[in-house]
């Protein structure tokens, strides 16, 4: 009797510390006195999982023989394939692994988010934690460096994350799931969603991030697909054509990497890290150098011993990233999580009612503008953009699955 009340309670607590951790996304981190001392979704995400072992073991004592009693973590076979490849390009020694602590937790969050959000009344909660809450963090950026509103691209938003990109690729992620809570939520749902767009798109386009930019196009235009309403691919359109003619800055960021990409410094800088990185894969080709910036930049500075000065911090493209570190068989094994996943939320999607429907092609618009983001970031360096990542993984897991069981009933 006692075991069962504290499970029970044991769970809720679970439950709670990981709602926290995902509401932290939108939120960004809180310090308490010193930058030293604080709480963000990555710290409560990592402890979340402890607990959350401790609850295994007590479910196993309560059936008195090892049963895992989470049999939809299934879903979750591209994921333990993913994981297993990144794993083994770092055989046999495991150095310069820094960057693979960061992914095993994320890894483990997307298990635990799947396992604790199982139940579908749970699952509207990251609707509106992924989709809405991020108004606070355009709120806290804005009182933190109102200099940001002068569209000028020494001042790009990004507080309270750690870097505009960062905060980009959030946005593009978080902007159609606050169209979803927008048009299928009650009332004041509804109302928060709407705010939230309006929040989230300005911060968006202040960001300077030509990458999260480009990835939110994509989502619209598939969401404008996916749900046959061709006004959002107009509006799309319009937005671009506004903030092209009404803000200078903008139109000479978008026009200069167009038609001449070659005086921007950072697009100069990349491209040698492209070049660069695409040899280490290719004399890799198979596993790669490595996961991890450490072991990408010791394969670099192998590969040009006259470049000793040469240390970027990461290849800005998540595909060639995890080619050079990981090789065939990582990105084909990244490229495959990443395209049935989409295939399994939007099957899922055209069979549901119109609320549900609206939902999982919102999930599969946020999904592509991960998958098209990644051509300018790498969303695994970042703390706040991983987690949203992975969370977003386990909930398209979840959606789909929920489908497959409503269909096999």
């Amino acid at each position: 009797m006692y075991l069962h009340s504290l499970i029970k309670w044991w769970e809720r607590g679970v439950f709670a510390a990981l709602f926290l951790s995902i509401a932290l996304l939108g939120v960004g981190r809180l310090e308490f006195g010193s930058p030293s001392q604080g709480m963000s979704a990555w710290s409560v995400s990592r402890t979340t999982f402890f607990f959350w072992l401790i609850l295994q073991v007590l479910l196993w004592v309560q059936r008195g023989r090892f049963e895992p009693g989470f049999v939809h973590l299934r879903t979750l076979a591209q994921l333990y394939a993913f994981f297993a490849v990144v794993t083994l390009s770092l055989l046999p020694d495991f150095h310069a692994a820094g960057d693979y602590r960061y992914f095993t937790l994320a890894c483990v969050h997307a298990v635990v988010v799947v396992d604790v959000f199982s139940e579908p009344r749970r699952q509207t909660c990251l609707l509106y934690l992924l989709g809405i809450v991020p108004i606070v963090l355009v709120v806290r950026g804005l009182v933190h460096n109102p200099l940001v509103l002068s569209f000028d691209l020494t001042h790009r938003f990004g507080f309270p994350l750690d870097h505009p990109n960062t905060a980009g690729f959030l946005f593009s992620m978080s902007i159609p799931l606050g169209l979803a809570a927008a048009t299928t939520g009650a009332y004041p749902w509804r109302v928060f969603g709407w705010l939230s767009l309006a929040a989230q798109g300005s911060a968006l386009v202040l960001t300077f991030s030509r990458g999260a930019w480009l990835g939110w196009s994509a989502s619209m235009l598939f969401l404008s697909g996916a749900s046959k309403k061709r006004q959002l691919s107009v509006g799309v359109l319009a937005v671009i054509a506004i903030v092209m003619v009404a803000v200078p800055s903008l139109r000479q960021r978008i026009v200069t990497t167009i038609t001449n990409p070659e005086t921007d410094p950072s697009i100069g800088d990349r491209l040698q890290v492209f070049r660069e990185a695409f040899k280490v894969g290719l004399k890799r080709p198979v596993i790669g150098a490595g996961y991890g910036r450490g072991r990408l930049r010791e394969a670099l500075h192998g590969d040009l011993p006259a470049a000793a000065d040469f240390n970027p911090a990461h290849t800005h493209n998540v595909y060639l990233e995890l080619f050079a570190e990981t090789g065939i068989l990582g990105l084909g094994t990244f490229l495959w999580l990443l395209w049935n996943t989409l295939r399994r939320v939007w099957c899922a999607a055209a069979t549901r009612a119109l609320g549900e429907r609206t939902i999982g092609f919102a999930i599969a618009a946020s999904w592509c503008a991960a998958i098209v983001a990644g051509l300018g970031d790498v969303p695994f360096f970042h703390h706040e953009s991983r987690i949203f990542f992975f969370t977003l993984f386990a909930w398209a897991c979840l959606y789909s699955e929920k489908y497959r069981s409503t269909a096999s009933g």
